[in-house]
Parts: structure tokens; C-alpha cells; sequence
């Protein structure tokens, strides 16, 4: 899914938004665009079309050699996602939930590896190793509570920092989506089994007690699936968030379909079934 990254002028310090808009607008879409167009004459000024030329030699090597991390310092924070096309199997995606104390106790995650749960009081010391093994991370509100919550619960410990964190609580708002993840499902189709319709935050902290205290296996099952879910449709919500960004845009690009549910939603349940 090449084609978004090449698309980034936002290398240097004097090209924000609005001059990229402009460039796209004006028929520069692509660094190749831009380096032709150089060749010309000043594209924006003679200043600004150097340091963005050496820029984007920075970012052609950081690409070639597969460098999240250089790349991950090139372009802002906020344009991370376009990082994401390039490496997919980079892409952890993950989700917590957390006692009514904001302490982790299920966490949900979807990586090249598969899927996979970690809980409290059992497997939730192995996760740092888990997430330090994927470049990027994609969460729902996680720069505001998931990260925050998973750092706190591992003070002390080494825990990793990615080269780059795209929160999609952010980017569903460019898109013209608003309310939360699961609002936004619906509005996309992904739809979930009856069992977890109306299953919220709240209930998440109820099941949680009802398998710590008393042991309630039924309830560790429900929990643990409602929250993969939470995980695996993140991929899906960042893919079509994508193609609509790059459609407002009015990027050519070749079409590729947004990730299918299917076979992992089937690990899902070999995973719930196995529990605990």
C-alpha cells in the first residue's frame, strides 16, 4: 500500500498543512513531483525547496532501509498514520481495560503474531516484550489513557516507547466520523456478536470483579472477547480512515480493500473458548 509516505511534504519546520495543500492543489503530489518540479524553477521558495529536497532524501534512504524510527522523526506526530501503509507488519494493535483505579487488568492486542490476550495476576508481566516487538502502535484514546494506564502499572520496569503511536480518537475526527469506538464501528458495519451488543466500560470493570473475586469463568470469557474485539477492529477503523483521508485529498491511488475480519475473529474465539 505504497504511495501515502511519498505523499508527505511535511519534512521541515516551514511546510505545515496548509502548504501542502497548496502543493497538492497545484499538481505536486509526490516527492518525485516535487523534485521535477524543483528542477524548473522555485516550486516554493529557494530556502524551503532545499531543505524540504534534503528532507526528502532523508525519508527516500529511511524508507529503502525500513527505518520507522528516522521516518517516525521526520514527519509529525499527527501524520504518523501515513507510516502505516508502508509497514504493516510493523502495527500493534491494542487495547486496555482497567479497574475503576485506571489499573490495567485485560489487554487486548493484534500483531503480525496473531492475536492475543494478557490479564492481571497472570500473563500481564509479558506484555512490554510483546509491544516492544512492533514499531508502531494503534490505539483508541490511548495517548490520553491506555498508554498512560500501561506505563504507570510498569513504573520502575523497562517499558517500550514506539517509534510511532497513531491514535485514532484523533484521526476519526479529519474523517468526519465523531463519537467513540464503538459508534464508530457501527457507522463502518463492524458489527459485533449479540453477547457483546451494549457492552461498555463500565461492564468491563463489573466482569472483571466477577472473575477475580468469585471466579466466574463466563465472565473472564466475555470480558476477554469484548476486548479483542476492541483491538481487532482498530485495524479495520485505521484502514478505512485512510482511504477517506486520502479520498479528501483526491489522491490517485490504486484501491485495496480495508482489512477483513474474518479469520481472526475465528482466534478469537479458539482464544476465549480456552480460557481460562
Amino acid at each position: 500500500m505504497s504511495g501515502f509516505l511519498e505523499r508527505t511534504f511535511q519534512l521541515s519546520k516551514g511546510v505545515g498543512p496548509f502548504r501542502e495543500r497548496d502543493l497538492w492543489a497545484r499538481g505536486v503530489e509526490t516527492w518525485a513531483q516535487f523534485e521535477a518540479a524543483a528542477e524548473q524553477g522555485p516550486v516554493m521558495s529557494v530556502r524551503l525547496d532545499a531543505e524540504t529536497r534534503a528532507r526528502i532524501d532523508e525519508a527516500k534512504a529511511a524508507l529503502a532501509r525500513g527505518d520507522v524510527a528516522q521516518l517516525a522523526s521526520l514527519v509529525p506526530p499527527k501524520e504518523h498514520w501515513r507510516l502505516y501503509p508502508h509497514f504493516v507488519e510493523q502495527a500493534a494493535f491494542f487495547d486496555i481495560e482497567a479497574d475503576g483505579e485506571h489499573v490495567p487488568t485485560v489487554v487486548g492486542i493484534m500483531d503480525r503474531h496473531g492475536v492475543a490476550s494478557f490479564r492481571r495476576g497472570h500473563s500481564l508481566a509479558q506484555l512490554p516484550a510483546r509491544l516492544a516487538e512492533s514499531a508502531i502502535w494503534v490505539t483508541f484514546n490511548g495517548a490520553v489513557f491506555d498508554v498512560p494506564a500501561l506505563q504507570k502499572a510498569f513504573e520502575g520496569q523497562p517499558f517500550p516507547t514506539p517509534a510511532a503511536h497513531v491514535d485514532l480518537r484523533f484521526l476519526v475526527r479529519r474523517t468526519g466520523l465523531k463519537g467513540g469506538l464503538k459508534g464508530v464501528e457501527e457507522a463502518l458495519n463492524l458489527h459485533r456478536p449479540a453477547h457483546l451488543k451494549g457492552v461498555k466500560g463500565l461492564d468491563a470493570i463489573h466482569l472483571w470483579r466477577l472473575w477475580n473475586d468469585h471466579r466466574d469463568v463466563k465472565a473472564l470469557r466475555v470480558l476477554v472477547e469484548y476486548n479483542l474485539y476492541d483491538a481487532v477492529n482498530l485495524r479495520a477503523v485505521l484502514e478505512w480512515c485512510m482511504w477517506r483521508l486520502a479520498d479528501q485529498a483526491a489522491w490517485q491511488l490504486e484501491r485495496r480493500p480495508v482489512f477483513e475480519r474474518g479469520e481472526v475473529l475465528y482466534d478469537v474465539s479458539k482464544l476465549v473458548l480456552a480460557l481460562p
